[in-house]
């Protein structure tokens, strides 16, 4: 007999008066990912507001970006305790598409408050074409909760934007602003990386990095698009440093470039770097590269680890075979992240009943079992005295 789904029971035992039921609800809904997910997306349109709204936060919890535009949707909701779980939920699974509709609703009076606010929040660069196209709205208050939004943002991509709006006497002022600090910013990182070119000795260059990658790291989000060109510096040192930041920062736009270097930089160092820096991300794009990473020596550890942290577990499945050799390798590391991806891909085989292959250790003849002798039979009549028996 198939085994009946309770999805939907834990989602109504959300809101149930019992403490310990709403509990057990929440972390079992964490466990189930995206099968919760289909079941949550449809109570958003539940009648009961109580429903809507921690339907909204459990989605948010999972971080499911998939469902980042009907949460959006939410904040038009009649209910404040709906709209206030909506606004908290956003900060966990925004994607490009729930942040263009949230810019849309700047236009809107009454969610435009609360939509500037999440935006002010996230401070995503994602958002930032569609605040740059909102800077051209008829609606005066909407440009100017784009501007303010998008000078939180302090992305340098946004420089000629800001540049055509100095035309616009109501957002000159933030205009000038943004634009003074983003050159403030482009000085600051051009300033940190000459201060690597100007060194010759290999030495010194290894001793000042880590407080270079520091000093970059500090900069957060607004560095990404300079950092992002740093990759491809003639100085093998500002490249590594590069690579080292933008794993830090975890900006999703550094993942491509990441990759793109990790295959075919000219320097194995920078090499290295991208292949430690992609493992930060848990992105299923990066899985070739780091399983390709796991059979060299020096790269074998930050691989491992990259792979333990791939969020699409399901992406690992045809690679399951090389992460069994990983939970057996003699390094107790690699050990444990290879234990820890055969724990996730169990779990999900379980999930969705697939067949488990027969698994084949393979053994040193030295680990051979000797089996025991047989029993000598009780010696007869007619058998030897003293003598093997054959």
């Amino acid at each position: 007999m198939a085994k009946r789904d309770k999805t939907e029971d834990l989602v109504k035992e959300l809101i149930h008066e019992e403490d310990w039921k709403r509990m057990n609800a929440t972390a079992e809904l964490l466990k189930r990912g995206p099968e919760a997910v289909r079941h949550l997306l449809v109570v958003l349109a539940d009648e009961n507001p109580r429903v809507r709204a921690e339907a909204a936060l459990m989605l948010g919890r999972i971080k499911d970006r998939t469902a980042g535009v009907p949460i959006v949707k939410l904040l038009t909701d009649p209910e404040p305790i709906v709209r206030t779980a909506a606004a908290e939920a956003l900060q966990h699974v925004a994607d490009d598409a729930a942040l263009a509709a949230l810019v849309r609703l700047l236009e809107e009076p009454e969610p435009r408050d609360t939509a500037a606010a999440v935006l002010g929040r996230l401070k995503d660069p994602g958002a930032l074409e569609p605040l740059v196209a909102m800077l051209k709205s008829q609606d005066p208050t909407a440009r100017r909760m784009a501007a303010e939004a998008l000078e939180q943002l302090a992305d340098p991509r946004s420089a000629d934007a800001w540049i055509e709006t100095m035309g616009d006497p109501d957002l000159r002022i933030i205009a000038s602003r943004s634009l003074k600090h983003i050159g403030e910013l482009r000085e600051r990182i051009e300033g940190i990386l000459n201060g690597l070119r100007d060194l010759e000795d290999t030495v010194a260059l290894e001793e000042a990095r880590v407080g270079v990658v520091m000093n970059l790291m500090a900069l957060g989000r607004p560095a990404v698009s300079d950092l992002r060109e740093a990759l491809e510096d003639g100085h093998w040192m500002v490249r590594e440093v590069a690579a080292q930041a933008l794993g830090l920062i975890g900006d999703m736009r550094a993942v491509e470039p990441l990759l793109r270097k990790a295959k075919a930089d000219r320097d194995m160092g920078v090499r290295e770097s991208c292949i430690k820096a992609l493992g930060e991300f848990g992105d299923a794009r990066a899985v070739e590269v780091l399983v390709e990473a796991v059979n060299v020596p020096t790269t074998r550890l930050a691989a491992s680890e990259g792979l333990s942290k791939i969020k699409d577990v399901s992406v690992l499945l045809p690679h399951i075979e090389l992460i069994k050799r990983m939970k057996s390798d003699r390094d107790g590391l690699v050990s444990y992240h290879g234990g820890l991806i055969l724990d996730k891909l169990d779990k999900l085989m379980s999930e969705q009943g697939i067949q488990k292959k027969e698994e084949t250790v393979e053994r040193d003849e030295w680990d051979e079992e000797v089996p025991a002798p047989a029993p000598r039979p009780a010696a007869g009549p007619g058998a030897p005295k003293g003598g093997i028996i054959i």
